[in-house]
């Protein structure tokens, strides 16, 4: 099975080996994750600003593009690298409510 909040494979079986139906996490911090910030789960492999190709995921971030942290429609999440990110709330003032 493939986890629908951080895409990585995992098993989905009971103690007796069983297949576990409905599971959709691989784990339960990822369960909580997901009802926390469910934007997650849009973030793509690389900075749409720059292009900037991470080693690894935390170096990208979903940014909110009108600054407005619940509005988590699809057209308003954009992935940027975490220098992207810092440069756009700066300059945007996205911190200021």
């Amino acid at each position: 099975m493939i986890c629908e909040f951080c895409s990585k494979k995992y098993l989905n079986l009971t103690k007796q080996g069983k297949e576990r139906k409905g599971q959709r996490f691989c784990s339960e911090k990822c369960k909580v994750s997901n009802r926390k910030r469910p934007y997650r789960k849009y973030k793509k492999d690389k900075c749409e600003n720059c292009g900037f190709i991470p080693l690894h995921s935390c170096q990208l971030d979903v940014d909110h593009i009108d600054g407005n942290n619940s509005n988590n429609e699809i057209s308003n999440l954009k992935t940027l690298c975490a220098n992207c990110h810092r440069l756009k709330t700066y300059m945007n003032k996205d911190w200021i409510v």
